[in-house]
């Protein structure tokens, strides 16, 4: 049987934190999420900006803002609400 979870989302003003605990269990974690933090600089951080850049017409190369994840990501992944 698959585990469930229950999950808490703070949507600040300035940053967004998610953490969850799995059922049964007292144990709180902070999920890490994958972000850009640089230019085609990846990395899982505790704290997600809540604001988001727009960069004005060729000021950025798209090249670096492309995000990489494999084909097969996400199979077999428990349906999620965002």
């Amino acid at each position: 049987m698959a585990t469930r979870y229950t999950v808490g989302i703070d949507l600040g003003t300035s940053n967004t934190v998610v953490a969850f605990a799995a059922e049964g269990e007292d144990r709180i974690q902070v999920l890490e999420i994958e972000q850009l933090v640089g230019r085609g600089e990846l990395a899982a951080r505790t704290l997600l900006p809540s604001v988001r850049y727009h960069p004005a017409a060729g000021e950025l190369d798209p090249a670096t803002l492309r995000l990489v994840a494999s084909a097969g990501e996400g199979q077999g992944a428990p349906p999620a609400v965002l």
